[in-house]
C-alpha cells in the first residue's frame, strides 16, 4: 500500500544557516538558532520574524521552548547553555555547561530537567528548580554526541545519537546507558522515538547516508532506510501522519512509508543541506531547517 502525498510550500524564509527548529506547544511559534550565533522566533501565522536575540558569537546548533516559563534555552560552541524571557528577550541566566561545542537539548515535558549533548563526549542533566544544578553525568560514548531525544512513552527514558557509530538507551536514574544500538557503519547524527501498533521504535540517521528502523523491545534493527547521497542529518516520525521524514546533507528531504518504509517522496527545495525537522502539532504542516533558511510546507496524506 502507498500513500498519496499532496505537498504544498507554504512559506521560506531566507536566514543564515539553521542548525535547529522547536515549535511551541502553544502559539504560532517556530525558533530558529542559527550558525552566525543568533536566536530567531517565526511567527508561521503571520509569516513574520518577532524575536531575534544575539547570544554569542558561536554557533548555536540547539535551542528550545520551555513554554511553561515563557523560557528558550539555547546551547553554543562556545561551550555555554544560555536562558531567555522569549516575551521580553531578557537573558535569565548563563553557564559554562561543558568542555566542548553543545550539540543538541532536550527539555523534560513535565519535571524541571534539561539534558544536553557534547564533544566532550558526556550528557547532562540540569535541574531549573535547584539553581541549574548539573545532577548527573552520562558517559559511555566515546565520540561526539550529537543529539538526544527524550521517550515519550516513559520520559525516564531517553536515547543518544554519536559520531562513535552507536545510539544509546539511558535512564535519568544511572550513569551508565541501559544498553546500546550497533548497526550503523560511520557515525549517527540524529535520533528519534515513535509507536507503532502500540510498539515502541527508535529512527536513527548516520553519515553511512542511511537511516535504520529499531524495535525497542528486541533491541534489533528491523529496516534499513537507504536513498540519501550524503550524511543523515535530521530524522522525524510525525505523530498524527503516516510518515517518517528525513533530511540530509544531500540537500534532500525524503518521506517514507511510516509502515511499510517505502520512499514516497523527494523534495528539495534549494536551500542547501537540510539540518532540521519540525512539525506543528494538530496540524499537517512541516518545518525544515537548511544552509539558507526554513521552509514550511503542508502535506496531505491519503492511503491509495
Amino acid at each position: 500500500m502507498s500513500l498519496s502525498l499532496k505537498i504544498e510550500k507554504e512559506f521560506s524564509q531566507n536566514s543564515e544557516r539553521v542548525k535547529s527548529l522547536d515549535l511551541h506547544p502553544n502559539s504560532p511559534m517556530i525558533l530558529a538558532s542559527l550558525y552566525s550565533g543568533t536566536v530567531c522566533i517565526w511567527n508561521y501565522q503571520s509569516q513574520t520574524i518577532e524575536k531575534s536575540i544575539k547570544v554569542t558569537e558561536s554557533p548555536v546548533r540547539s535551542a528550545k521552548f520551555i513554554a511553561q516559563k515563557n523560557w528558550i534555552v539555547t546551547a553554543a560552541d562556545d561551550s555555554f547553555i544560555r536562558v531567555y524571557n522569549y516575551d521580553t528577550t531578557e537573558k535569565i541566566i548563563e553557564f559554562e555547561a561543558h568542555k566542548d561545542f553543545i550539540r543538541s537539548l532536550a527539555v523534560h515535558p513535565t519535571l524541571p530537567y534539561l539534558l544536553s549533548a557534547s564533544d566532550d563526549k558526556t550528557i547532562k542533566l540540569w535541574d531549573w528548580e535547584n539553581g541549574w544544578t548539573c545532577t548527573r553525568i552520562f558517559e559511555g560514548h566515546s565520540h561526539y554526541v550529537m543529539q538526544v531525544a527524550l521517550d515519550p512513552k516513559d520520559t525516564h527514558n531517553f536515547a543518544s545519537a554519536s559520531l562513535d557509530g552507536t545510539v544509546m538507551i539511558w535512564n535519568i536514574g544511572s550513569s551508565a546507558p541501559s544498553f546500546t544500538l550497533e548497526r550503523h557503519l560511520k557515525g549517527v547524527n540524529c535520533v528519534d522515538y515513535f509507536s507503532a501498533e502500540d510498539k515502541l521504535y527508535l529512527l536513527s540517521g548516520s553519515d553511512d547516508f542511511t537511516v535504520k528502523v529499531w524495535d525497542y523491545q528486541t533491541k534489533s534493527c528491523v529496516q534499513t532506510l537507504e536513498g540519501h547521497l550524503h550524511n543523515v542529518t535530521a530524522v522525524c516520525v510525525h505523530p498524527e501522519l503516516p510518515i517518517a521524514i528525513t533530511g540530509s546533507e544531500d540537500g534532500t528531504v525524503r518521506i517514507w512509508h511510516a509502515t511499510t518504509y517505502s520512499l514516497e517522496n523527494t523534495l528539495n527545495y534549494d536551500l542547501g543541506r537540510v539540518w532540521a525537522i519540525g512539525y506543528i502539532k494538530g496540524s499537517q504542516q512541516v518545518v525544515f531547517g537548511c544552509d539558507n533558511g526554513i521552509v514550511v510546507v503542508k502535506i496531505n496524506v491519503s492511503d491509495s
